[in-house]
């Protein structure tokens, strides 16, 4: 081990050192004029190889220049040689990386070499002005170690790259891949100080050859002379010129351009390929020359056929004389043809005004096998122009074609339309003339008639000023019943009231003599004992009778206003006939309450029931609901306060305010109870209990809500 590392030291050290910057500088060379050359197969590798080794064979040069330098006496230079070779390094790897494990990559992403390398040598600038001048030696620091890291990684993202995807240099470039990062993991396992990494050194001495080899295979390997026999013109050949020239639609132009492009190539197979509106590639025209056949239009996505996709972006011919070769695209395409051989495969975009090409010609030997050689690439460039310009003038002409047959149609259509149009103006012409001639007739006709409407028209005119007249006195007389009939409607609407008053004041007149005679009871008054001992009872038939009886007297000059009586009185056993007086008096006030609040033609509920009031066991109830909108919050706490003793006057906008004050003295006096329940906008209804037993009366005197 120790004489492998004294090697190792020996070797990048001056005057040692220089067999060794010697071979990597030869062999980037070696590997850029190799790939350089390539025509063929490798042609879809040459761009990124020429790339990579250009910048591998300048960056050797820039260190041999170095190190001559510093063998010459140049101390400076030592002080920023190791950063400069860690980054010279890394900018190396970037685009050997690149090339070879990203060889097909999309055009926005060949973007990233350029920006690696940019930022690497603004790294290797900064390193190199602020940190270089603590010391000399790889090893020494840790920015020896960020860069050596930096350029594992990579190589390690390039390994996995070319280990999951299939690439033309699979298995060399792995080896080379591999052998580099083999040196960096040996050198961060074991950092020695020195002037060189001695393992990474090592490293680049065992992969810089494989390189050349890499190049070397993307040369134009040589043919055999049936392959590349020179294509004598033939009558086939002239038929097949001559047919394109005899063509006039797009379509026919396309298929007898297949056909002499195949004749011309000795192509087996020959089709045109455009790129659709879905980004799909669409083989079309494709011609068979063994069988004389035309082939099915058919479509390949971009995932299945990506080796050919990327070439028709990129505008790049592709050759592939191998079976082994883009095996899988070769089966896409021999499932969309129903063959079972492909054969050699050639692909030539022709490039139009743009970069991006329209066209391209896809040329398969299933049959002969034929290799396809640079001169066949030549052919093709020298005639690739008019292609273009041929496939672009049938589409042209298609259009103009497509454009005259169009307005042909149209001026067809509009020569009808006028056939049609001088028809119907003769037509209209004789119609006229028949109208003209009808015309005069009645003319003729009316002439004479026209002295008689006009003394007809006198003659109505004077009748009609005879009725209008009359109409004017009948409307006259009219409007003056009109206001009889408002008239009567008054007056009735008058009576209806007067009646009401007069109802009411004689139940005035009937209080006050209640009042003068000692019998009418106030809020204030109390009930003596006796007076129930000499009080006479009634059954409960009688009072129903009589309460009915009182009730119909008392409403007969009511006539706006309906009463609707439920009478359960004759329920009751026995009714004391001072509480029967009594009742007869609450329910003449509501009554005349509950009229005064509805309005005239609706009806009044009136119920003489058997009270259920728990707190009077014997009683009985009476129940007066109007139509008179209900009363709001505020009248009805209005009203109870009044009941309660709290307020000395009913609110006047409740009804008939004396009738209600006259009933809630009436009800207090005999030990009754209140309820009111009333209904916003709909109606109100009092409730009143009074009790049978007059010892209840005397004491149960309440009033509640």
């Amino acid at each position: 081990m120790n004489i492998l590392q004294d090697f190792a030291l020996a070797l990048v050290d001056f005057p040692t050192a220089l067999p060794y910057y010697l071979v990597l500088l030869a062999a980037g060379g070696l590997a850029f004029l190799a790939a350089n050359r390539a025509t063929n197969a490798g042609e879809q590798l040459a761009l990124p190889l020429r790339t990579a080794f250009l910048v591998v064979f300048c960056s050797q040069l820039v260190l041999l220049t170095l190190s001559l330098l510093l063998f010459q006496g140049y101390a400076d230079i030592n002080e920023f040689f190791p950063l400069a070779f860690q980054t010279l390094t890394f900018i190396t790897l970037v685009w050997i990386v690149w090339a070879l494990a990203f060889p097909q990559a999309k055009r926005w992403l060949r973007h990233i070499p350029i920006i690696l390398t940019l930022v690497a040598f603004l790294a290797g600038s900064v390193t190199v002005t602020f940190i270089s001048n603590q010391s000399a030696a790889f090893g020494s620091n840790w920015v020896h170690q960020v860069w050596s890291g930096a350029s594992l990684g990579l190589l390690i993202v390039g390994i996995i790259s070319i280990l999951s995807r299939k690439h033309f240099f699979k298995l060399e470039g792995f080896l080379v891949l591999l052998i580099a990062a083999l040196g960096y993991l040996v050198y961060l396992s074991n950092p020695v100080s020195a002037a060189l990494p001695s393992a990474v050194a090592l490293s680049q001495l065992l992969y810089y050859p494989l390189l050349v080899s890499i190049a070397w295979q993307t040369q134009p390997k040589p043919a055999t002379v049936h392959q590349h026999s020179p294509m004598p013109a033939s009558p086939e050949m002239a038929e097949a010129f001559l047919e394109l020239n005899l063509q006039t639609e797009q379509e026919q132009i396309r298929n007898a351009l297949t056909h002499s492009l195949s004749v011309f190539l000795m192509s087996d197979m020959l089709g045109l390929v455009e790129r659709t509106s879905e980004g799909n590639l669409r083989v079309s025209n494709t011609y068979d020359l063994i069988r004389e056949a035309w082939l099915p239009v058919f479509e390949l996505k971009p995932e299945q056929v990506p080796q050919l996709s990327a070439h028709f972006e990129d505008a790049l011919p592709l050759s592939i004389n191998k079976v082994e070769e883009l095996a899988e695209e070769k089966a896409a395409l021999l499932q969309a043809l129903g063959y079972n051989a492909s054969g050699c495969l050639f692909l030539y975009p022709l490039k139009g005004e743009g970069e991006i090409p329209k066209y391209a010609l896809l040329c398969l030997t299933p049959y002969t096998n034929r290799a396809w050689t640079p001169e066949d690439q030549s052919r093709l460039s020298v005639i690739a122009e008019k292609i273009v310009r041929v496939l672009d003038n049938s589409a042209a002409t298609e259009a103009q074609a497509r454009a005259v047959e169009e307005l042909r149609i149209n001026l067809n259509q509009m020569q009808r339309q006028n056939a049609h149009l001088g028809e119907d103006l003769e037509r209209h012409q004789k119609l006229l003339a028949e109208l003209r001639q009808e015309y005069l007739q009645v003319k003729n006709r009316y002439s004479k008639e026209t002295q008689l409407w006009a003394e007809r028209q006198k003659f109505l005119e004077g009748k009609l000023a005879n009725l209008e007249e009359t109409l004017q006195k009948q409307a006259a007389a009219f409007a003056e019943v009109e206001s009889l009939r408002r008239q009567k409607a008054e007056l009735e609407a008058e009576l209806t009231k007067n009646n009401e008053k007069l109802a009411n004041l004689k139940h005035a007149l009937a209080s006050a003599q209640e009042v003068l005679s000692g019998e009418r009871l106030t809020p204030t008054d109390k009930v003596e004992p006796e007076a129930s001992e000499g009080s006479e009872m009634l059954s409960g038939s009688q009072a129903a009778a009589a309460a009915e009886s009182a009730l119909k007297e008392y409403t007969n000059n009511l006539n706006s206003h309906t009463i609707q009586l439920e009478n359960r009185l004759q329920e009751l056993p026995l009714v004391p006939r001072r509480v029967f007086a009594t009742l007869q008096k609450v329910l003449q006030s509501l009554v005349s309450n509950a009229v005064a609040a509805s309005p005239q033609g609706s009806s009044i509920s009136v119920e003489l029931l058997p009270s259920d009031d728990l707190t009077l066991p014997e009683s009985l109830e009476i129940r007066v609901t109007d139509q008179g909108g209900g009363l709001s919050e505020a009248e009805q706490r209005a009203f109870l306060s009044f009941v309660t003793g709290a307020e000395n006057d009913i609110p006047k906008s409740i009804g008939n305010a004396g009738a209600l004050q006259q009933a809630v003295a009436l009800v207090q006096a005999a030990g009754g109870h209140w309820w009111i329940h009333a209904e916003p906008g709909c109606s109100s209804t009092y409730r009143v209990s009074l009790p049978l037993d007059e010892h209840d009366a005397l004491s149960s005197g309440s009033v509640e809500d």
